[in-house]
């Protein structure tokens, strides 16, 4: 073997060598862009089913509202029918203390 073989031998297996160097970082490239890829999807998935239960959280406090509202003026109402109750019956306890007191000045004189 000449001299000029061992140097096309040895640069063939150089080449041969840095090929397959390259390769395996194609490889271990493509193998962390597809696991980046896999974790941005899981990332967003996750956001997404939080963003979901936080509407979900949203329209219930919102339902609760509009029904503690709805109670509210309910028994806003009740009040103002009882009020409205104390006052006949003041009324009505007036006129019952009139009545006796007029009884007793006829059953007197």
């Amino acid at each position: 073997m000449t001299v000029l073989q061992g140097v096309l031998t040895s640069a063939g297996l150089v080449a041969v060598l840095m090929g397959l160097i390259w390769l395996m970082f194609v490889h271990f490239d493509d193998k962390n862009e597809r696991a980046h890829a896999a974790i941005t999807e899981n990332i967003k998935a996750v956001d997404d089913r939080a963003e979901r239960r936080a509407e979900a959280h949203r329209a219930a406090l919102e339902a609760q509202r509009a029904t503690l509202e709805a109670q509210r003026a309910t028994l806003e109402a009740q009040r103002a029918t009882l009020e409205a109750h104390g006052a006949t019956l003041e009324s009505i306890a007036r006129d019952v203390s009139f009545l006796a007191g007029r009884q007793a000045e006829h059953a007197s004189g």
